[in-house]
């Protein structure tokens, strides 16, 4: 590494290049994350295994045009093992496999040193002695020995160079003058085309700017049509109302069309997300000595970039958790009846405005009854309070803080972490959380989740004289009760829904310390979810549904607790969006109220 020179990755004239490098190697790499696990699965599939070469020849190519010299090392070491596997030279073994893995994090982790300090001060030498100890350890086939150059098959020379060629790699994405190349067949170069003409990249940055823009059309859209009806109610049956209102129609379908296009410009696919875990559970299973099979579905379906980013730790969680915990080892599974295999399922779909994660195991499933001498061993709850709690209550006490059910701490549980943490980020989402189990059958896991933070549809109620949005995504239905019906347990307003108890929420008392002033016999409760927790919150009259953008609140207000931010609505009124989660946190801490 002496003789390595990282200059030319400062070099203004470079960055647009650099830039390409890391965005095109952070696409390898995550292609590679998923056929690399495939690999372990499929070993004598060619295609496969000369797609996984072409992916680290083409990662060796541009490092050593930018002069990264240990990343150029290690992907060349790598290369030479999948260039002897897809020729059958070798053969796959867990030796091979875990040297290959190794070789993909190395690359990973290097990559990042290189995006963040623009150099290579990562340690790869530990990687490539296992690397060569497995190329140099493994019998070889009868084969006549051949240059660098003569291995490569006539029908590959137009993707792969020749050592020697390394000065001038073929990276599609960065702007190098290349040497002229063997001309593709007609439908790869159309393919190529195609795809170049209907893709470009797009700073994240420009698409935020432009989400901003679209959120104050929809103010502006909404206050036309707070227009359009006065106008209609004074002028009724001129012509000048008729025109208003048809042009008010027409840009509100034009905004609405618009706010949706533009959203999907940010939609990434879950699969982004998803495709990580078949790594996860290949190395957990490993580690454990368990059989387990991951199965993704939906994985085409698309969510904001923001919840993409924030949603992996949860899923993290829940999927170490599965394994570790749900599926059982072979033997006990082959005992009960079931497969040597345990399978885990990762799913999505869309609902509405929602999208609903699912993850589900066929392992042992949780008991509740273990779940509450647990708690109650641990001091979470005393034994009669127990008793009391619902078998989905009982499932929902994984959530507290420190709540474990491990036997003994391993690398992946048992340290009273992870599950109070999947609530956080759920609920910091404005999301909600469903699990359901039985014993020796299997645990699901439900996250629901909105599509979106930035716009979002509210239910507009009014509380005393103060008109306040509440994220639908929350809301799971309204009622509509007499106030007779409204009981209180230590000092607490609750009341009875269905085969539960409820506590009630007033927004009004917490917010603005003083009681509801609405007038009547009857009371409308709004029943929103709060991760794994339900809660009704009094309001005197409902108004209606909206399309709120959400604003802060400036730096002159700050932050207030139970307030998400404001909205404007149509008639110019600034209306409070409420943060249903830190107001029943404030709801708990004051009265010690439990969902």
């Amino acid at each position: 590494m002496e003789n390595a020179d990282y200059s030319l990755l400062n070099e203004p004239d470079m960055q647009e290049i650099f830039i390409s490098f890391l965005v095109e190697t952070k696409e390898i790499l995550e292609r590679l994350d998923l056929d690399l696990v495939e690999l372990e699965n499929r070993p004598q599939d060619a295609d496969l295994l000369n797609q996984i070469f072409r992916a680290f020849h083409t990662v060796k190519g541009t490092a050593g045009f930018l002069g990264l010299l240990r990343l150029q090392k290690l992907t060349h070491v790598a290369e030479d093992i999948l260039n002897k596997l897809r020729k059958g030279e070798m053969v796959i073994n867990d030796f091979i496999m875990d040297a290959i893995l190794n070789a993909y994090d190395g690359m990973k982790d290097l990559v990042a040193v290189i995006e963040e300090n623009k150099n290579e001060n990562f340690d790869t030498s530990s990687i490539i002695t296992q690397l060569e100890e497995a190329l140099a350890g493994k019998t070889e086939l009868d084969a006549p020995a051949k240059t660098e150059a003569s291995e490569v098959s006539s029908d590959e020379e137009d993707e792969i160079d020749e050592e020697e060629t390394l000065e001038q790699p073929v990276v599609e994405s960065v702007p190098i003058p290349q040497p002229k190349k063997a001309e593709k067949s007609g439908a790869a170069v159309q393919a190529t085309a195609k795809k170049g003409e209907n893709t470009i990249r797009v700073d994240v940055d420009r698409l935020d700017d432009l989400l901003n823009l679209v959120s104050e059309l929809v103010l502006g859209r909404n206050m036309l049509s707070q227009i359009n009806l006065e106008a209609s109610m004074q002028y009724e049956g001129t012509r000048l109302v008729r025109d208003l209102g048809e042009t008010s129609r027409h840009i509100d379908r034009m905004t609405t069309e618009l706010h949706l296009a533009v959203m999907k410009t940010r939609m990434i696919k879950i699969g982004k997300v998803f495709n990580r875990f078949p790594r996860v559970v290949r190395d957990l299973s490993k580690d454990a000595g368990k059989k387990i099979k991951l199965e993704i579905k939906g994985e085409h379906t698309e969510l904001d970039k923001t919840l993409i980013e924030e949603i992996n730790d949860p899923l993290v969680h829940l999927v170490r958790n599965s394994a570790d915990h749900g599926i059982e080892m072979p033997e006990d599974r082959k005992k009960l009846g079931k497969p040597e295999t345990g399978t885990i399922t990762l799913a999505a779909e869309h609902e509405g405005n929602n999208i609903i994660i699912t993850i589900e195991d066929d392992g042992k499933g949780m008991d509740p009854e273990m779940l509450k001498e647990k708690a109650v061993s641990k001091g979470l709850l005393t034994k009669e309070k127990a008793a009391e709690l619902s078998k989905k209550d009982a499932f929902n006490l994984i959530f507290a803080p420190g709540f474990s059910t491990a036997a003994k701490v391993t690398n992946v549980s048992g340290r009273g972490v992870g599950m109070d943490v999947v609530k956080t980020n759920v609920t910091k989402l404005r999301g909600i959380i469903n699990i359901d189990s039985e014993v020796g059958v299997g645990t699901k896991i439900i996250i629901k989740l909105p599509l979106t933070l930035a716009i979002i549809q509210g239910l507009l109620v009014k509380i005393a004289e103060e008109s306040i949005v509440i994220p639908l995504s929350s809301v799971v239905e309204v009622v509509h009760i007499p106030k007779e019906q409204i009981y209180h347990v230590n000092k607490n307003e609750v009341i009875k829904l269905r085969d539960g108890i409820l506590p009630l929420v007033n927004i009004n008392e917490l917010l603005y310390s003083k009681g509801s002033v609405g007038e009547g016999d009857w009371q409308y409760i709004v029943v929103v979810g709060i991760a794994e927790k339900k809660y009704g919150i009094k309001v005197d009259s409902l108004i209606g549904q909206n399309e709120a953008v959400i604003k802060s609140l400036g730096n002159y207000l700050g932050e207030i607790e139970g307030i998400a931010g404001s909205t404007i609505m149509g008639d110019g009124k600034v209306v409070m969006i409420a943060d249903i989660a830190e107001l029943v946190n404030k709801l708990v801490e004051t009265n010690n109220v439990e969902g």
